[in-house]
Order: C-alpha cells, then structure tokens, then sequence
C-alpha cells in the first residue's frame, strides 16, 4: 500500500505489536511503547526549542520516534531481558538512531538472526553478499546488560521515517 498524499493516524501505530520481553520470570515485565514526533516551538524570549509530542498524524517524510518502557512488576530481579521491537510498516529505520543506555543493541533484516550494525550481510540475486544498509533493518533488539531491578524502569528509542 502507498501512501505518497494521505496522513495516517496513531489508530495505524496502535496495531502495531509492543515488542517482546524475555525475561527469567514470565510476567515481570511490563512493556509500554510510545511514538512520537518532534516540533520546534518559539518560546516568549524568542528561543526555539524542540519537544516531542505525542504522533497524531504522520505523512511521507515525517520521523517518528519510538520508545520502549520495560518496567519489573515483580518483587525479584529479573535478567535475561531482551525487548524486540519491530520498524512498522511503511516506515524506514534511520541509522544510529538507537538510544538505549542500559542496553546493548542488535538489528534484523528478518527477525530470526540479530548482529550489530556491522554485522548484517544481503544475499544478492546473483548469489553475493554485501552488508545490509540500516534502511534494510527491520527489527531492533535490546538486551539489558545487568538485570531489572524490582520496580526499576529503563527506555530505549530509535527513530524511523514514514516512507
């Protein structure tokens, strides 16, 4: 489907899957995904800021930027958490977009095999490879690199562009 003239709406985003959490104890993590766009305001001294605000409407060429929330609801820490979050449809993952301080990083072309940035290859037509461009990812990965406290809350974004 092309959208080159029409605006799509957060109803689009609230399809999309949250991503998935692993962690040692099924349940404890409780996952929260947001998108947002960025808008520059002009404050009374004349300065100009920009803020992120929640996306109502998106066109071709509007960036949005996705936060992941994991929270541990539970009264243990949990290790092994890894959050997959996939770049929806109709939208491009920018390179080195990923802001994730508490975790290490790790993209897909096809959700089955992860590698840092360098680490993607394509198979071409004719049988060669070549390394995948980050407009190729198309998920992202998040692996906490110590465990999730209880009650303790970490983020992680990256930013793509509606095509």
């Amino acid at each position: 489907m092309n959208f080159p003239t029409k605006a799509f709406s957060l109803a689009v985003f609230a399809l999309l899957p949250a991503g998935l959490a692993l962690a040692q104890e099924k349940g404890c993590i409780e996952l929260k995904t947001t998108a947002q766009t960025e808008q520059t305001v002009v404050s009374a001294d004349g300065k100009r800021e920009t803020t992120l605000v929640p996306a109502a409407k998106v066109v071709p060429g509007t960036d949005v930027i996705w936060t992941v929330t994991a929270t541990n609801i539970c009264g243990k820490p949990a290790g092994d958490v890894a959050i997959d979050s996939p770049v929806p449809e109709h939208m491009v993952y920018l390179g080195q977009a990923a802001v994730a301080a508490t975790f290490s990083v790790s993209y897909s072309i096809d959700g089955k095999r992860y590698a840092g940035s360098d680490g993607l290859t394509v198979r071409e037509a004719d049988g060669s490879t070549r390394a995948a461009r980050t407009d190729e990812y198309r998920h992202v990965r998040y692996a906490m690199r110590s465990a999730l406290a209880p009650g303790q809350t970490v983020s992680a974004s990256y930013r793509t562009r509606v095509q």
